[in-house]
């Protein structure tokens, strides 16, 4: 059922192909099902729509979480916000967004958590750094 709820983008020929797994490690192997990468050192591009909803005078929480079962030497997993307008079939890196999150990791040096908010028009990266966990 999860790949009605999902989109695949086409916008590239070469994007990896997600599926659905409990990974290599797990407490139980049908609740902790999640959508998983299945081929190293490719770009991916999912989306799935939800209702249309207000955070006015409310606080809006958006998490997610990732778990990498190799080490990683360099690679991102962003969760992104779009508006209504994206064309799931032809999202890419470059798609207009107005939320985007998440790990980068790449190398000794680069731990950390990007988060990124669009306002009037303009992506501003927050000034706080954020170290992720590995």
């Amino acid at each position: 059922a999860w790949s009605q709820r999902w989109v695949e983008s086409k916008h590239k020929a070469d994007y990896g192909r997600f599926v659905l797994s409990h990974g290599k490690f797990y407490g139980d192997a049908e609740r902790d099902k999640g959508i998983q990468t299945s081929q190293d050192a490719r770009f991916y591009a999912i989306s799935s729509r939800f209702e249309p909803f207000s955070n006015r005078d409310r606080t809006l929480v958006v998490q997610f979480t990732v778990k990498h079962e190799q080490s990683i030497d360099c690679g991102g997993g962003y969760v992104k916000l779009f508006p209504a307008s994206l064309n799931q079939e032809d999202m890419h890196g470059d798609s207009e967004y107005n939320i985007m999150f998440g790990p980068d990791i790449c190398g000794p040096g680069t731990k950390k958590v990007h988060v990124i908010l669009n306002y009037k028009g303009k992506n501003v990266l927050i000034n706080k750094d954020i170290r992720c966990k590995v």
